[in-house]
This record gives C-alpha cells, sequence and structure tokens, in this order.
C-alpha cells in the first residue's frame, strides 16, 4: 500500500468507531430516514436536524453492532445541527479534534458517511477555503464554514471531514455549487453542542453594523500596538442595532473584540457568539488616529426562526 493511501486507511479507521448510522421513523406518516451521525461520546450523537423530527422514533447503531433508542435534546436552526442523547451509553472517548490553526488552503481531508452500516463510505478532496461565511436566503450569516471539493451527499452529511491524521476538522453540510461543499468548522460545533447541553441552544449574535476587512498601515499598527494590521471598516450601521448601542460609527475600523483581533465580520460575531445575550463584550475601534473602547451588547439575531425542537 502506498503511503498516502496507507494514512487515509489509518484515519478513517480511527475515526471510524464515531461515525453512526441515525435512523428515524414517523409512525405516523409511515416514513423512513436514514441518515449519518457523529457520536461526541458514550452518549450524545450529533446529526443533520432535517433527518428527524421531534416526533419520530430513533435509533442510532454503531459500527460494532450495538443500537441504542434515542431522543432529540435541542436542535441549532442556524446550522441545521440536531443534538441526540443515547438512551444507552457505550464506552466511548471524545473524538480527536485538530487545531483551528491547522485549518489551512490544500490541506488533504476526507468526509466520512455511514449510509449502508456498518460500512464506512470515504470521499476524498482538499480545502479551499477554510474560513468562510455565506448567508441564508433570509440573510443570516452562517460563519465559520469550510469549502471543499471533498464529495458531499444525503448520505454523508452529518458525518466527519477529518484530516489524514484522523482528527475532525469540521461537519459535513451540505453539497454546493461548483463541486465545492461546505463543512461546519470543529471549534464551531463544539461551541454549538457546549451551548446546546448548557443552555438548551446556541448564541448567534447580530452586530448591527456592516463593513468589509481593511488592512491598516503597518506605521500606524505599530504606533498603536494593535494586535494586528488587519481590520474592520465599518460602512452602515443599523439603527437601534447592538453597534449603535455601543456608539459604532461610520469609517470606524474595529480592530479588536475581548482581547482578539478583528479580521472580519465573521470573526467579530464567533467571538461575540462565546457570550450569552444580555452580556456585554468590549471592541476597540480605530477612530481617525486614536484608539476607543466600546462596550457592545449581545443580541441574538432578530427573526432567527426557533426549530420545532425548541418550541417543545
Amino acid at each position: 500500500m502506498d503511503p498516502i493511501s496507507r494514512m487515509i486507511v489509518g484515519a478513517v479507521e480511527k475515526m471510524a468507531p464515531h461515525v453512526v448510522s441515525v435512523t428515524a421513523v414517523d409512525p405516523k406518516e409511515s416514513r423512513l430516514a436514514v441518515g449519518t451521525g457523529l457520536a461526541l461520546d458514550g452518549r450524545h450523537v450529533l446529526a443533520h436536524a432535517p433527518l428527524c423530527n421531534p416526533e419520530d422514533r430513533l435509533s442510532v447503531a454503531f459500527r460494532d453492532g450495538q443500537r441504542f433508542e434515542a431522543e432529540i435534546v435541542t436542535a441549532d436552526p442556524l446550522y441545521f445541527l440536531a443534538l441526540l442523547r443515547l438512551r444507552g451509553e457505550v464506552a466511548l472517548s471524545p473524538p480527536p479534534l485538530a487545531a483551528a490553526d491547522e485549518l489551512r488552503a490544500g490541506l488533504l481531508v476526507a468526509a466520512l458517511g455511514d449510509p449502508f452500516h456498518p460500512e464506512c463510505s470515504v470521499t476524498l478532496g482538499v480545502i479551499s477555503a477554510p474560513d468562510r461565511t455565506i448567508y441564508r436566503p433570509e440573510r443570516f450569516p452562517v460563519d465559520g464554514l469550510i469549502l471543499t471539493d471533498a464529495a458531499m451527499h444525503a448520505a454523508n452529511v452529518g458525518g466527519p471531514l477529518i484530516s489524514l491524521e484522523g482528527q475532525i476538522v469540521g461537519v459535513c453540510g451540505l453539497p454546493g455549487v461548483g463541486g465545492l461543499n461546505l463543512a461546519v468548522q470543529a471549534a464551531v460545533v463544539m461551541r454549538l453542542v457546549q451551548q446546546m447541553l448548557d443552555y438548551g441552544r446556541a448564541t448567534h449574535p447580530w452586530l448591527g453594523f456592516s463593513g468589509q476587512p481593511e488592512i491598516v498601515s503597518p506605521a500606524m499598527a505599530n504606533l498603536l500596538q494593535l494586535p494586528a494590521n488587519r481590520g474592520v471598516a465599518v460602512s452602515d450601521v443599523a439603527k437601534g442595532g447592538p453597534g449603535e448601542k455601543a456608539g459604532v460609527r461610520a469609517f470606524d475600523v474595529v480592530v479588536r473584540v475581548d482581547g482578539q483581533a478583528a479580521d472580519s465580520l465573521g470573526t467579530i460575531r464567533r467571538t461575540l457568539a462565546l457570550h450569552r445575550p444580555g452580556e456585554w463584550a468590549r471592541m476597540v475601534v480605530l477612530r481617525g488616529s486614536d484608539l476607543l473602547d466600546l462596550d457592545i451588547p449581545v443580541e441574538e439575531m432578530p427573526r432567527l426562526a426557533e426549530t420545532p425542537w425548541q418550541q417543545g
């Protein structure tokens, strides 16, 4: 076996115990749906939310033949991820995660699925872009997405996207256009899962201002001791939004949020998402030649529809 194939086979075998088959049966409409899930530990499984409904009878099958009934804990309406809890427990440690700074364009990745249990399907590709934001038709921004040409389809959506070291870099999302597909970054997934477990739902903040990435001159960055020579140049501030409440103005350049460099609107939103609604975050903006500290309130995206799971 050639070295690359050996690495792929080894990575798949390392991750395979975490790749499960999820079956949803609707007893009223005699509907049967089967898809892939990702076992996060011995009790919890992540799945593609449209696969299952609150009234469905759910079961999860592992590669070693174990099968358990499951129930929906909650689901995230922005990323379409459902968190399931097994009615039982398996001896399974959390899967290894790739470090966020290891995501690079050109990194070889494999998308795993479980369409024909207990066989594990594999598609191979590279990361085309490690950090993208797309806007849903309702104009909701979805941050922290990986663009890849590793084939995704109904059978492996919800499964892991892994590196050749057998570490999770993301969770397979939806087929895109032009042969490129979307996965949710592992760091984003873990944040969603932890908040869903702790609070019943994840935080999806809005900014109330728009803007574009901008490079700050090296001389100005050194003079003001900025964490990076990049920021977000504000172009428009929504009336009554969090940005206006914080005092953000058009032509400000946001350079830091909670001590983290702010190089895009997506990175600002992801930093705010670590807070709960009603809390505040500290932003540093460059206004002319002055650095200002502004406190921005964390508020949920308006009109983000609740899922049937969150409505009970």
